[in-house]
């Protein structure tokens, strides 16, 4: 299960793993547009979803703003849209959670 929201990295690029801990239902992350996204995970200690994102060299990919939404299943399914993807699936506290992420766009320049 490796997801990219935006580009994927090129074969043989080097990444680096970064373990995220989403504590809302949903939050803003900013991102390299080459990415991949290789898990998702309830972590119980730190009572959050746990996603291991695998990001390229920041000097040579481009910054990108991603939506994480964890979204009960029994609420009716998650966001939709041709942005919109389905990371993984997680149980917290005992109920089954879709994790979606949704690409917002590029960063925008703040200079």
């Amino acid at each position: 299960m490796a997801v990219s929201l935006c580009v994927p990295p090129r074969a043989g690029e080097l990444c680096a793993p970064v373990r995220f801990l989403v504590r809302q239902d949903s939050v803003v992350i900013e991102l390299t547009a080459r990415h991949r996204i290789t898990s998702v995970e309830w972590d119980e200690r730190e009572h959050a979803v746990a996603m291991v994102v695998e990001i390229t060299d920041p000097q040579t990919a481009r910054p990108v703003d991603v939506r994480i939404d964890i979204v009960d299943r029994g609420t009716g399914g998650p966001p939709t849209g041709a942005r919109a993807t389905t990371i993984g699936t997680i149980t917290r506290d005992g109920r089954q959670c879709d994790v979606v992420g949704t690409y917002l766009g590029v960063v925008a320049d703040e200079n």
